[in-house]
């Protein structure tokens, strides 16, 4: 049986898919068969976060008219082995998902749905910023999966600047997963390329200790303040300021 995550984020852009998508490939480089379910009803995001658009032939609304069966909706990546994605664009039919999702996870060692097929997982990730706003909207969004039924609920910080970790202008991850009384499961630097469809070497490292320690339920966690002190982290810091 797929272990099943449901990833959700309290605001748009704060990185749901990307962290999705960044924890699929990590996990499939591990040798696990991983499918992502991308939500997103509008256009297939996590396609391109995975460098993969263009790939996709049917739609799950396609699917759900009889067209095609899901399975036939879902792509397969050309360069990692083992890590799929099924778009949803163009499905609004929660039912339907959830349907197609349970349809095709026992092909699957992992499932990893990106706002999507909420009742086919047994566990969430709520992905969040290291701002004030971001942290009161990913209390929010924990307090619902709670009160929903999730009993295993953790954190993932995105979008970590390392240099204002060490000038004290936004909290630590791991402060902010005690003050949000949720299990920091990875933290992930920020990353200029990601919006491209790239990933840094550190980010992919991060999404690395990030698959770990949801497979294991422990293990290291990202360091993003490391190489931010001393003279040559001075300039970095002022440089990255400047942007």
């Amino acid at each position: 049986m797929a272990h099943a995550v449901y990833f959700k984020s309290s605001k748009g852009g704060a990185g749901a898919t990307t962290c999705a998508v960044g924890t699929g490939l990590s996990l499939a480089r591990r040798g696990e068969r991983v499918l992502v379910v991308d939500g997103d009803a509008n256009f297939p995001a996590a396609l391109t976060a995975a460098g993969c658009a263009g790939l996709q032939t049917y739609t799950l609304e396609e699917a759900r008219k009889g067209a095609c069966r899901a399975k036939q909706v879902i792509v397969e990546h050309p360069r990692c082995p083992n890590f799929f994605v099924m778009p949803c664009a163009g499905c609004t039919e929660a039912k339907f998902i959830d349907e197609a999702t349970d349809e095709v996870s026992n092909l699957f060692d992992w499932v990893l749905c990106d706002g999507a097929a909420k009742s086919a997982c047994g566990r969430a990730a709520v992905v969040c910023e290291p701002y004030p706003l971001a942290i009161k909207g990913a209390d929010i969004c924990l307090n619902q999966l709670r009160d929903g039924g999730f009993k295993d609920v953790g954190i993932i910080v995105n979008k970590v600047n390392g240099g204002l970790i060490y000038d004290g202008k936004i909290m630590p991850p791991k402060d902010i997963a005690a003050l949000l009384h949720a299990p920091l499961w990875g933290v992930i630097p920020e990353d200029l390329e990601m919006p491209l469809g790239a990933m840094k070497a550190e980010s992919v490292k991060a999404f690395k200790m990030t698959a770990a320690r949801m497979a294991a339920g422990d293990g290291k966690i990202y360091s993003p303040a490391r190489g931010y002190g001393g003279p040559g982290g001075y300039i970095k810091r002022k440089m990255r300021s400047r942007i």
